[in-house]
């Protein structure tokens, strides 16, 4: 099944960014479908098919279908070739250490601090609008990222996972992406590893197919 195309849905946020940013890492042809959420595209017959929570993004590949962007990155670094400096763990604890970055990053930095600023911000006349719950989740943005100043700074300041890139290093940029746009402060040594993964050439094409409009 790895022959047959990938086809990606969803454009304009940074969880639609991560599988296309990762594909271009990875050499991935893909077909994008480029459809907004709160657009109603997410709603017709076709793509709730596809996706009966009508989020995105979705990939479909052969008859597999995945809908939450980690699982589909990992999908992509398990089912295709990576090239030598991806990082793709090659033992069960390897593994569950990179598994253990991308839970932490999806639960206490994605959903629970910025999805929260994001709701209650930016999207509040959808939401509710709740400058306590967006200021006590800006400042439990913090408290978790200064948990990561150590092993960040173990590694040189690289990567999560050493000295290559991987799908953690994919998910915590797209965080700190919103972070950026919250207006959320960030230490130096973290605007610089921003810096560095955001000027490479795969997160600057597929940020660029990613933008919505």
């Amino acid at each position: 099944m790895s022959q047959s195309l990938i086809t990606l849905w969803g454009i304009g946020t940074p969880r639609t960014h991560r599988p296309q940013w990762l594909a271009r890492e990875l050499g991935i042809d893909y077909q994008l479908k480029r459809i907004g959420p709160r657009t109603g595209q997410t709603l017709t017959p076709e793509y709730k098919a596809i996706n009966p929570r009508h989020k995105v993004p979705a990939m479909t590949h052969g008859n597999l279908v995945l809908t939450e962007s980690v699982a589909i990155m990992i999908y992509l670094t398990e089912t295709f070739p990576a090239p030598e400096f991806f990082y793709v763990p090659q033992t069960i604890i390897s593994r569950n250490k990179l598994l253990e970055w991308c839970f932490f990053l999806m639960s206490e930095i994605d959903a629970n601090a910025l999805y929260t600023i994001r709701r209650h911000g930016p999207l509040k006349d959808i939401y509710g609008d709740s400058p306590v719950a967006v200021t006590a989740a800006g400042e439990y943005f913090k408290h978790q990222i200064d948990t990561m100043e150590k092993p960040l700074r173990k590694n040189a300041g690289k990567f999560l996972m050493g000295n290559q890139i991987s799908v953690a290093d994919i998910l915590f940029v797209t965080c700190l992406d919103s972070a950026i746009r919250y207006d959320l402060p960030l230490p130096e040594y973290l605007m610089a590893y921003h810096k560095k993964l955001t000027a490479r050439s795969a997160y600057i094409k597929s940020k660029e197919d990613n933008h919505e409009g």
